[in-house]
């Protein structure tokens, strides 16, 4: 009796830690940063598919971001269908003390990327790279983790970006559009092959822009009845955006009737 009470209390020790370490964990949530990665190997339990990475995110100030958004990606998870997620692989948020943990599947080198978008921290998000090309883009050095292994790394977040809000209106009724807008952006002197995204969106969109780019804006509607509609500078005349560091620009757009 003494022994199977002993049996049981290890199987339930057992569970409890499954449960808190999950090699699932942190597969969830919707990234500029500039890695500064001081990468430490220390032992940890074994696992035959798994080890861990992790570390902390501050800011430019060296100081611990809390919330921020963290993910790694490698060659397995590039493998894998989206299923709605951007970016495949474990992602996670950090603590009050900006520190965080990601599992991950053992024998991937990764690279591991960190955002906090509502303080205007954007990186490799794919919407973010798409409308705002940043050539810093943020990584670590790959990450190979062993078997039961954790990866230590430090994560210093760049500069803040800036963020644009666009609301695309009819000229004459001044109302939003209802069926919502193709938008074209690209970078000042690159070539269009490099430089230029073009997305579907709605009537009152937004998205956090880098500071280091000057960006063309090209509007559409996609009711096919109003005329396109190009950024120019309300100020200078200039035909480029240029985000301000932290700092939020509605922009107005009125489409005519073709």
């Amino acid at each position: 009796m003494f022994h199977l009470g002993n049996r049981l209390i290890a199987l339930c020790c057992a569970l409890i830690a499954a449960w808190s370490f999950p090699p699932w964990k942190g597969f969830a949530q919707p990234l500029q940063t500039a890695a500064s990665p001081t990468a430490q190997i220390s032992a940890a339990p074994k696992s035959a598919e798994y080890g861990w990475i992790e570390g902390v995110v501050v800011d430019p100030q060296e100081k611990p971001v809390d919330g921020a958004w963290v993910n790694a990606v490698g060659e397995a998870e590039s493998k894998l269908p989206l299923g709605g997620r951007w970016p495949p692989g474990p992602s996670t948020t950090t603590d009050s003390e900006g520190k965080f943990v990601l599992s991950v599947v053992v024998d991937n080198p990764v690279h591991v990327f960190a955002s906090k978008e509502s303080d205007y921290y954007t990186g490799g998000s794919i919407l973010n790279m798409s409308l705002a090309p940043s050539f810093n883009t943020p990584k670590v050095e790959e990450v190979d983790v062993k078997p039961g292994q954790t990866v230590t790394v430090r994560l210093q977040l760049a500069k803040k970006a800036g963020k644009i809000k666009l609301c695309v209106r009819d000229a004459v009724t001044k109302e939003l559009l209802v069926d919502g807008i193709f938008s074209e952006w690209c970078a000042k002197g690159l070539p269009v092959t490099y430089s230029c995204g073009r997305l579907s969106g709605q009537s009152d969109y937004e998205s956090l822009v880098s500071t280091d780019v000057d960006l063309s804006i090209r509007i559409e509607a996609r009711d096919g009845l109003h005329k396109w509609w190009e950024y120019r500078n309300p100020k200078t005349g200039s035909r480029y955006y240029r985000a301000r560091s932290g700092k939020t620009e509605v922009v107005n757009v009125y489409l005519r009737k073709k």
